[in-house]
Protein backbone atom coordinates (compact mmCIF):
# COMPACT_ATOMS: atom_id res chain seq x y z
CA UNK A 1 0.00 0.00 0.00
CA UNK A 2 1.43 3.41 -0.95
CA UNK A 3 1.65 6.36 1.52
CA UNK A 4 1.29 10.06 0.79
CA UNK A 5 3.70 12.72 2.10
CA UNK A 6 1.29 13.22 4.97
CA UNK A 7 1.71 9.59 5.93
CA UNK A 8 -1.84 8.58 4.99
CA UNK A 9 -2.25 5.44 2.90
CA UNK A 10 -3.38 5.84 -0.74
CA UNK A 11 -4.69 3.38 -3.40
CA UNK A 12 -3.22 3.15 -6.93
CA UNK A 13 -5.07 5.24 -9.50
CA UNK A 14 -8.09 3.38 -10.83
CA UNK A 15 -7.89 2.17 -14.47
CA UNK A 16 -11.11 2.56 -16.42
CA UNK A 17 -12.84 -0.54 -17.72
CA UNK A 18 -12.57 0.82 -21.28
CA UNK A 19 -8.80 1.28 -20.98
CA UNK A 20 -8.44 -2.22 -19.54
CA UNK A 21 -10.48 -3.69 -22.39
CA UNK A 22 -8.39 -1.84 -24.96
CA UNK A 23 -5.17 -3.09 -23.41
CA UNK A 24 -6.39 -6.66 -23.74
CA UNK A 25 -7.36 -6.33 -27.41
CA UNK A 26 -5.03 -8.02 -29.90
CA UNK A 27 -3.28 -5.65 -32.34
CA UNK A 28 -5.00 -4.95 -35.65
CA UNK A 29 -3.79 -7.13 -38.50
CA UNK A 30 -5.96 -5.93 -41.37
CA UNK A 31 -8.61 -3.38 -42.33
CA UNK A 32 -12.11 -3.67 -43.77
CA UNK A 33 -13.32 -0.55 -45.57
CA UNK A 34 -17.08 -0.37 -46.22
CA UNK A 35 -18.10 2.16 -48.88
CA UNK A 36 -21.61 3.45 -48.23
CA UNK A 37 -23.87 4.78 -51.01
CA UNK A 38 -26.13 7.47 -49.46
CA UNK A 39 -29.77 6.74 -50.22
CA UNK A 40 -29.02 3.16 -51.20
CA UNK A 41 -28.35 1.98 -47.67
CA UNK A 42 -28.69 3.56 -44.24
CA UNK A 43 -25.25 4.18 -42.78
CA UNK A 44 -26.60 2.93 -39.44
CA UNK A 45 -26.92 -0.54 -41.00
CA UNK A 46 -23.19 -0.62 -41.78
CA UNK A 47 -22.31 0.80 -38.35
CA UNK A 48 -24.20 -2.05 -36.72
CA UNK A 49 -22.59 -4.65 -38.98
CA UNK A 50 -19.15 -3.08 -38.39
CA UNK A 51 -19.55 -3.55 -34.63
CA UNK A 52 -20.42 -7.20 -35.20
CA UNK A 53 -17.34 -7.70 -37.38
CA UNK A 54 -15.13 -6.25 -34.60
CA UNK A 55 -16.67 -8.66 -32.08
CA UNK A 56 -16.21 -11.62 -34.43
CA UNK A 57 -12.56 -10.76 -35.10
CA UNK A 58 -10.94 -7.99 -33.02
CA UNK A 59 -7.88 -8.07 -35.32
CA UNK A 60 -9.96 -6.43 -38.06
CA UNK A 61 -10.28 -2.65 -38.02
CA UNK A 62 -13.49 -1.54 -39.75
CA UNK A 63 -13.93 1.85 -41.40
CA UNK A 64 -16.96 3.31 -43.17
CA UNK A 65 -16.66 5.94 -45.89
CA UNK A 66 -19.34 7.48 -48.10
CA UNK A 67 -19.04 7.18 -51.86
CA UNK A 68 -19.78 10.89 -52.26
CA UNK A 69 -16.58 11.89 -50.43
CA UNK A 70 -12.88 11.25 -51.15
CA UNK A 71 -12.29 10.00 -47.59
CA UNK A 72 -8.62 10.97 -47.67
CA UNK A 73 -7.90 10.22 -44.01
CA UNK A 74 -9.56 6.81 -44.18
CA UNK A 75 -7.78 6.09 -47.45
CA UNK A 76 -4.38 6.73 -45.88
CA UNK A 77 -5.17 4.90 -42.65
CA UNK A 78 -6.53 1.86 -44.50
CA UNK A 79 -3.31 1.66 -46.53
CA UNK A 80 -1.22 1.06 -43.38
CA UNK A 81 -2.38 -2.58 -43.19
CA UNK A 82 -3.64 -5.24 -45.62
CA UNK A 83 -7.15 -4.16 -46.55
CA UNK A 84 -10.36 -5.35 -48.12
CA UNK A 85 -12.60 -2.70 -49.69
CA UNK A 86 -16.27 -3.66 -49.94
CA UNK A 87 -18.68 -1.40 -51.80
CA UNK A 88 -22.26 -2.57 -52.51
CA UNK A 89 -22.41 -0.11 -55.42
CA UNK A 90 -19.97 2.14 -57.30
CA UNK A 91 -16.97 3.51 -55.39
CA UNK A 92 -17.86 7.06 -56.39
CA UNK A 93 -15.27 9.55 -55.17
CA UNK A 94 -13.49 7.07 -52.93
CA UNK A 95 -10.26 5.78 -54.52
CA UNK A 96 -8.50 3.27 -52.24
CA UNK A 97 -4.72 3.27 -52.17
CA UNK A 98 -4.42 -0.37 -51.16
CA UNK A 99 -6.40 -3.55 -50.82
CA UNK A 100 -8.53 -6.08 -52.62
CA UNK A 101 -11.54 -4.17 -53.97
CA UNK A 102 -15.06 -5.44 -54.60
CA UNK A 103 -17.75 -3.07 -55.82
CA UNK A 104 -21.16 -3.25 -57.48
CA UNK A 105 -21.62 -2.13 -61.05
CA UNK A 106 -24.33 -2.43 -63.73
CA UNK A 107 -23.79 -5.37 -66.09
CA UNK A 108 -25.85 -5.69 -69.27
CA UNK A 109 -28.59 -8.28 -68.83
CA UNK A 110 -27.49 -10.26 -71.86
CA UNK A 111 -23.90 -10.36 -70.60
CA UNK A 112 -25.17 -11.58 -67.22
CA UNK A 113 -27.10 -14.38 -68.88
CA UNK A 114 -24.16 -15.38 -71.11
CA UNK A 115 -21.79 -15.55 -68.14
CA UNK A 116 -24.29 -17.52 -66.09
CA UNK A 117 -24.83 -19.94 -68.95
CA UNK A 118 -21.08 -20.42 -69.43
CA UNK A 119 -20.79 -21.19 -65.72
CA UNK A 120 -23.43 -23.91 -66.00
CA UNK A 121 -26.19 -21.93 -64.28
CA UNK A 122 -29.57 -22.53 -65.90
CA UNK A 123 -31.06 -19.40 -67.51
CA UNK A 124 -33.87 -18.86 -70.03
CA UNK A 125 -32.82 -18.58 -73.68
CA UNK A 126 -32.37 -14.89 -74.45
CA UNK A 127 -31.31 -12.68 -77.32
CA UNK A 128 -31.20 -8.98 -78.18
CA UNK A 129 -34.01 -8.07 -80.55
CA UNK A 130 -32.54 -6.82 -83.84
CA UNK A 131 -33.86 -6.37 -87.40
CA UNK A 132 -32.45 -9.83 -88.21
CA UNK A 133 -34.02 -11.65 -85.26
CA UNK A 134 -36.05 -14.71 -86.25
CA UNK A 135 -37.50 -16.90 -83.53
CA UNK A 136 -38.61 -20.49 -84.12
CA UNK A 137 -41.48 -21.45 -81.78
CA UNK A 138 -40.23 -25.05 -81.90
CA UNK A 139 -37.08 -23.92 -80.08
CA UNK A 140 -38.38 -20.97 -78.06
CA UNK A 141 -41.82 -22.28 -77.18
CA UNK A 142 -45.18 -20.70 -77.91
CA UNK A 143 -44.56 -17.62 -75.76
CA UNK A 144 -41.65 -15.28 -75.02
CA UNK A 145 -41.18 -12.25 -72.79
CA UNK A 146 -39.99 -8.95 -74.21
CA UNK A 147 -37.84 -6.97 -71.76
CA UNK A 148 -36.05 -3.60 -71.90
CA UNK A 149 -32.33 -3.31 -71.19
CA UNK A 150 -32.63 0.25 -69.86
CA UNK A 151 -31.98 -0.14 -66.13
CA UNK A 152 -33.94 2.88 -64.93
CA UNK A 153 -37.21 1.66 -66.43
CA UNK A 154 -36.77 -2.12 -66.26
CA UNK A 155 -36.33 -1.95 -62.48
CA UNK A 156 -39.87 -0.55 -62.36
CA UNK A 157 -41.32 -3.26 -64.59
CA UNK A 158 -42.05 -0.85 -67.46
CA UNK A 159 -42.02 -2.30 -70.97
CA UNK A 160 -42.07 -5.98 -69.96
CA UNK A 161 -44.52 -7.83 -72.17
CA UNK A 162 -45.67 -11.40 -72.78
CA UNK A 163 -46.41 -12.33 -76.40
CA UNK A 164 -46.65 -15.24 -78.76
CA UNK A 165 -43.28 -16.07 -80.24
CA UNK A 166 -44.59 -15.95 -83.80
CA UNK A 167 -45.60 -12.29 -83.34
CA UNK A 168 -42.21 -10.94 -82.24
CA UNK A 169 -40.96 -8.25 -84.60
CA UNK A 170 -38.19 -5.67 -84.36
CA UNK A 171 -39.38 -2.12 -83.77
CA UNK A 172 -37.12 0.87 -84.39
CA UNK A 173 -36.46 2.92 -81.23
CA UNK A 174 -38.18 5.99 -82.66
CA UNK A 175 -41.31 3.96 -83.40
CA UNK A 176 -41.95 3.04 -79.77
CA UNK A 177 -44.50 5.24 -77.95
CA UNK A 178 -43.24 8.18 -75.90
CA UNK A 179 -41.92 6.99 -72.56
CA UNK A 180 -41.38 3.40 -73.68
CA UNK A 181 -37.96 2.05 -72.62
CA UNK A 182 -37.42 0.70 -76.13
CA UNK A 183 -36.54 4.27 -77.07
CA UNK A 184 -33.64 4.26 -74.60
CA UNK A 185 -31.97 0.94 -75.33
CA UNK A 186 -32.40 -2.37 -77.16
CA UNK A 187 -35.06 -4.85 -76.17
CA UNK A 188 -34.31 -8.43 -75.13
CA UNK A 189 -36.40 -11.46 -76.02
CA UNK A 190 -36.46 -14.14 -73.31
CA UNK A 191 -37.92 -17.63 -73.26
CA UNK A 192 -41.13 -17.70 -71.22
CA UNK A 193 -40.81 -19.90 -68.13
CA UNK A 194 -44.29 -20.77 -66.94
CA UNK A 195 -44.03 -20.69 -63.15
CA UNK A 196 -47.78 -21.12 -62.66
CA UNK A 197 -50.95 -19.00 -62.66
CA UNK A 198 -49.82 -16.77 -59.76
CA UNK A 199 -46.28 -16.44 -61.19
CA UNK A 200 -44.28 -17.17 -58.01
CA UNK A 201 -40.87 -15.53 -58.07
CA UNK A 202 -37.89 -15.66 -55.68
CA UNK A 203 -35.59 -12.77 -54.77
CA UNK A 204 -32.43 -13.86 -52.97
CA UNK A 205 -30.19 -11.09 -51.69
CA UNK A 206 -26.66 -12.48 -51.49
CA UNK A 207 -23.44 -11.04 -50.08
CA UNK A 208 -20.39 -12.72 -51.59
CA UNK A 209 -22.81 -15.49 -52.51
CA UNK A 210 -24.30 -16.05 -49.05
CA UNK A 211 -28.09 -15.47 -48.81
CA UNK A 212 -29.14 -12.67 -46.48
CA UNK A 213 -32.84 -13.20 -47.16
CA UNK A 214 -35.00 -15.24 -49.48
CA UNK A 215 -38.38 -13.79 -50.41
CA UNK A 216 -41.06 -15.44 -52.51
CA UNK A 217 -43.64 -13.19 -54.15
CA UNK A 218 -46.87 -14.30 -55.81
CA UNK A 219 -49.46 -12.33 -57.74
CA UNK A 220 -52.76 -11.64 -56.01
CA UNK A 221 -54.72 -13.07 -58.93
CA UNK A 222 -54.12 -15.44 -61.83
CA UNK A 223 -51.99 -14.40 -64.78
CA UNK A 224 -53.69 -13.72 -68.10
CA UNK A 225 -55.18 -16.84 -69.66
CA UNK A 226 -52.69 -18.10 -72.25
CA UNK A 227 -55.56 -19.06 -74.56
CA UNK A 228 -56.60 -15.39 -74.81
CA UNK A 229 -56.28 -13.38 -78.00
CA UNK A 230 -53.00 -11.63 -78.79
CA UNK A 231 -54.15 -8.16 -77.83
CA UNK A 232 -55.28 -9.32 -74.37
CA UNK A 233 -52.07 -11.23 -73.72
CA UNK A 234 -49.81 -8.39 -74.84
CA UNK A 235 -51.66 -5.82 -72.74
CA UNK A 236 -51.61 -7.90 -69.55
CA UNK A 237 -49.14 -6.99 -66.78
CA UNK A 238 -46.60 -9.76 -66.21
CA UNK A 239 -43.79 -8.04 -64.30
CA UNK A 240 -44.01 -8.94 -60.61
CA UNK A 241 -43.07 -5.43 -59.48
CA UNK A 242 -46.11 -3.84 -61.16
CA UNK A 243 -48.74 -6.34 -60.03
CA UNK A 244 -51.19 -5.38 -57.31
CA UNK A 245 -52.18 -7.48 -54.31
CA UNK A 246 -48.99 -9.53 -54.18
CA UNK A 247 -48.27 -11.86 -51.32
CA UNK A 248 -44.70 -11.95 -50.01
CA UNK A 249 -43.23 -14.65 -47.82
CA UNK A 250 -39.76 -15.00 -46.33
CA UNK A 251 -38.70 -18.63 -46.36
CA UNK A 252 -35.73 -20.86 -47.00
CA UNK A 253 -35.52 -23.23 -49.96
CA UNK A 254 -32.22 -25.10 -50.12
CA UNK A 255 -32.28 -25.52 -53.91
CA UNK A 256 -33.06 -21.83 -54.47
CA UNK A 257 -30.28 -20.75 -52.10
CA UNK A 258 -27.83 -23.13 -53.80
CA UNK A 259 -28.65 -21.68 -57.22
CA UNK A 260 -28.16 -18.12 -55.93
CA UNK A 261 -24.73 -19.12 -54.59
CA UNK A 262 -23.81 -20.64 -57.94
CA UNK A 263 -25.01 -17.50 -59.73
CA UNK A 264 -22.72 -15.34 -57.58
CA UNK A 265 -19.72 -17.49 -58.51
CA UNK A 266 -20.38 -16.72 -62.17
CA UNK A 267 -20.01 -12.96 -61.56
CA UNK A 268 -17.96 -12.71 -58.34
CA UNK A 269 -16.72 -9.14 -58.84
CA UNK A 270 -20.14 -7.75 -57.78
CA UNK A 271 -20.38 -8.53 -54.03
CA UNK A 272 -24.04 -7.68 -53.43
CA UNK A 273 -26.53 -9.31 -55.79
CA UNK A 274 -30.32 -9.34 -55.91
CA UNK A 275 -30.76 -12.70 -57.62
CA UNK A 276 -34.16 -13.26 -59.28
CA UNK A 277 -35.15 -16.90 -59.70
CA UNK A 278 -38.26 -18.67 -60.99
CA UNK A 279 -39.33 -22.32 -61.00
CA UNK A 280 -40.90 -24.01 -64.03
CA UNK A 281 -44.23 -25.33 -62.76
CA UNK A 282 -44.17 -28.30 -65.16
CA UNK A 283 -40.56 -29.49 -64.70
CA UNK A 284 -39.66 -28.06 -61.23
CA UNK A 285 -36.45 -26.67 -62.76
CA UNK A 286 -35.10 -23.39 -61.44
CA UNK A 287 -33.91 -20.56 -63.69
CA UNK A 288 -31.98 -17.40 -62.88
CA UNK A 289 -33.51 -14.36 -64.59
CA UNK A 290 -30.95 -11.72 -63.54
CA UNK A 291 -28.60 -10.73 -60.73
CA UNK A 292 -29.12 -6.96 -60.28
CA UNK A 293 -25.39 -6.45 -59.54
CA UNK A 294 -25.47 -2.64 -59.49
CA UNK A 295 -25.85 -2.40 -55.70
CA UNK A 296 -29.20 -0.66 -55.13
CA UNK A 297 -30.74 -3.83 -53.68
CA UNK A 298 -30.15 -3.29 -49.94
CA UNK A 299 -33.89 -3.06 -49.34
CA UNK A 300 -33.59 -3.12 -45.55
CA UNK A 301 -33.18 0.65 -45.86
CA UNK A 302 -32.90 1.73 -49.53
CA UNK A 303 -34.84 4.84 -50.55
CA UNK A 304 -35.98 2.93 -53.65
CA UNK A 305 -38.01 0.50 -51.55
CA UNK A 306 -39.16 2.94 -48.86
CA UNK A 307 -42.75 3.22 -50.20
CA UNK A 308 -43.11 -0.58 -50.29
CA UNK A 309 -41.65 -0.95 -46.79
CA UNK A 310 -44.30 1.46 -45.54
CA UNK A 311 -47.02 -0.63 -47.20
CA UNK A 312 -45.65 -4.00 -46.07
CA UNK A 313 -45.29 -2.86 -42.47
CA UNK A 314 -42.81 -3.41 -39.63
CA UNK A 315 -43.60 -7.10 -39.10
CA UNK A 316 -42.76 -7.91 -42.70
CA UNK A 317 -39.55 -5.90 -42.51
CA UNK A 318 -38.60 -7.61 -39.27
CA UNK A 319 -38.90 -10.97 -41.02
CA UNK A 320 -36.74 -9.67 -43.88
CA UNK A 321 -33.95 -8.99 -41.45
CA UNK A 322 -34.28 -11.86 -39.03
CA UNK A 323 -35.37 -14.99 -40.90
CA UNK A 324 -31.75 -15.62 -42.00
CA UNK A 325 -30.17 -13.19 -39.46
CA UNK A 326 -29.17 -10.91 -42.32
CA UNK A 327 -26.89 -8.49 -40.46
CA UNK A 328 -25.19 -11.21 -38.43
CA UNK A 329 -24.66 -13.26 -41.59
CA UNK A 330 -23.27 -10.19 -43.37
CA UNK A 331 -20.83 -9.58 -40.52
CA UNK A 332 -19.55 -13.16 -40.57
CA UNK A 333 -19.19 -13.09 -44.37
CA UNK A 334 -17.30 -9.77 -44.33
CA UNK A 335 -15.00 -10.95 -41.54
CA UNK A 336 -14.25 -14.17 -43.39
CA UNK A 337 -13.58 -12.50 -46.75
CA UNK A 338 -11.37 -9.89 -45.06
CA UNK A 339 -9.28 -12.58 -43.35
CA UNK A 340 -8.86 -14.46 -46.63
CA UNK A 341 -8.38 -11.69 -49.15
CA UNK A 342 -7.11 -8.47 -47.52
CA UNK A 343 -3.93 -7.34 -49.30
Amino acid sequence: MARSKSGLSTEPAAVSAAETARSLQPPLQRHLVIVHQPGWQAISDWSEIAQMVRRIDPTIGVMIVSSDRPGLEIRKLAATLPSLVFSPGPLGQFAPERGKVYYGRPIHKVEQLHRLDRAGVRVPMSTVLTPDTRLDPKSWGEFVVLKPTDIATSSQGIGIQLMRTARVRYIRPEDYPEGHPGRRGPMVVQQFINSGPRMPHYRVLTLFGEPLYLQMSEAGEDRVDLSSDDATIEAAPVAMNVLQGKTKTFLYRADVAALARAAYRAIPEAPLQGCDIIRDAATDRLYVLELNPGGNTWHFSSNFQAPLRAIDGPEHESRRRWHLDAFGTAAHVLADVTRREAT
